[in-house]
């Protein structure tokens, strides 16, 4: 069991890393930009890549054990939907936190786009992480 949350989690958080370099880093990089609050020192340059490693490895176990523990996904159609809805209502707590709380986006529409981009993020490594457990498990599999 251990070893089947671990390696679904590693898979996972690699799918988190690189997608969200596609995703952020390269897709929606500029567009964000425009809708944020700019001022120096926001962003660091380079990134903390140890704690944005750690940020990929949480989020990614995080999936995992609702997948395993409480929703049985063991698919990859079935971490793909599970993993959209999870990131959805995630990012979407967090943006509308940091719309009430922080002068850090200056748009709703900053929120849509961000919504939309971690929910892809999500749904793409929720996905993988359902077909490692499914993989890696011989009960049935759930939807």
């Amino acid at each position: 069991m251990f070893v089947r949350i671990l390696a679904a989690a590693i898979a996972g958080s690699i799918i988190f890393f690189c997608m969200g370099f596609v995703i952020y880093g390269l897709l929606l990089d500029s567009l964000m930009k425009g809708y944020m609050v700019q001022y120096p020192g926001l962003m660091k340059d380079p990134p903390a890549m140890v704690v944005l490693f750690l940020w990929n490895f949480v989020m990614a176990l995080f999936f995992t054990l609702v997948f395993d523990k409480w929703a049985g996904i063991r698919s990859f159609a079935g971490g793909l939907v599970g993993g959209a809805f999870m990131m959805f209502f995630i990012e979407l707590a967090t943006d509308l936190s940091y719309m009430a709380f922080m002068n850090l986006m200056n748009s709703f529409v900053a929120v849509v786009i961000d919504v939309a981009g971690a929910t892809v993020l999500g749904a793409v490594a929720g996905g993988v992480i359902g077909a490692v457990l499914g993989l890696m498990n011989k009960e049935p599999a759930a939807a």
